[in-house]
C-alpha cells in the first residue's frame, strides 16, 4: 500500500478491537493510544469509515451522513489513518496515510475510506454486491518512528514503512503474521529494489475491526 451510499443501516454493534496495548485514559499519550482507551470513539471512527464506503459505492457520494456534532471529540484530534477492507481472508483495498493531510482524524478516515472504495489502482473498485460481505478496518497510526533496519519487527504490532528513490511503501501492524516478510513487501511497495538503499521507520496503530455484515 503505497502512500501515500446511503450509509445501509445496521452496522454492527460489535466491534473487535485489535492492539498491542491495554491502555487506561489517564496513560494515554498519542492519539492512537487515546484510541485505544475509547471504545466510543473507535465506534465512531468504524461507522464513518463503513458509512463512507457504503455512499461511494452506491451511489458515488462524499457524504457521509455524520455531522461534526455527532462525533466524539477524538474525531476531532489529528492523526493518519489507514482504511482498508477484507473479502473473507483477502485484501480488497487499503488506502490512507504516514502523516495527516486533513484537520481532523474524521476528515483523513473520509477521505481514505472513498480512496479504497473506489481508488486503490491494486484492485478493481468495490461493488454494490459485496458490500454485505466488507470487513471494514481502521487503522489510527502514530508518528513513524526511524528505525536502522526492519530486523527484529514483531508483525503482531508493529509494522514497516520504507522510503526509497520512488516513494513510500506501508506495511502495516497485523497485515503479515511473518516477520520475514515485512521488508520485502514494503520494497515492494515503495518501488524500491532489494539491494537500494531506503529509510526505515518503525509503524504502530491502533487497528479496529469489524465484522462482515453478511447474516448478521
Amino acid at each position: 500500500m503505497r502512500r501515500q451510499g446511503r450509509a445501509i443501516a445496521g452496522i454492527p454493534a460489535l466491534v473487535l478491537v485489535a492492539s498491542a496495548w491495554l491502555i487506561t485514559p489517564a496513560c494515554a499519550e498519542t492519539v492512537a493510544e487515546r484510541f485505544a482507551a475509547d471504545p466510543a470513539a473507535a465506534q465512531s471512527a468504524l461507522s464513518l469509515a463503513r458509512a463512507t464506503i457504503d455512499a461511494w459505492v452506491l451511489r458515488h457520494d462524499p457524504a457521509t451522513g455524520g455531522t461534526p456534532a455527532d462525533l466524539p471529540p477524538l474525531m476531532h484530534e489529528r492523526a493518519a489513518v489507514f482504511v482498508s477492507a477484507m473479502l473473507g481472508d483477502a485484501p480488497r483495498c487499503c488506502m490512507g496515510v504516514l502523516y495527516p493531510t486533513r484537520a481532523t482524524v474524521a476528515e483523513q478516515i473520509t477521505e481514505a475510506a472513498r480512496a479504497a472504495a473506489g481508488m486503490d489502482l491494486r484492485f478493481p473498485p468495490i461493488t454494490v454486491e459485496e458490500l454485505p460481505s466488507l470487513r471494514v478496518i481502521v487503522s489510527v497510526l502514530e508518528p513513524p518512528e526511524p528505525i536502522a533496519s526492519a530486523d527484529g519487527l514483531d508483525p503482531a504490532c508493529e509494522g514497516l514503512a520504507v522510503r526509497g528513490a520512488k516513494g513510500w511503501g506501508v506495511v502495516l501492524p497485523r497485515e503479515t503474521p511473518r516477520a520475514e516478510l515485512i521488508e520485502s513487501w514494503a520494497r515492494i511497495r515503495a518501488g524500491a529494489a532489494p539491494d537500494e538503499l531506503v529509510d526505515y521507520y518503525r509503524v504502530r496503530a491502533f487497528r479496529i475491526v469489524a465484522r462482515a455484515r453478511a447474516g448478521d
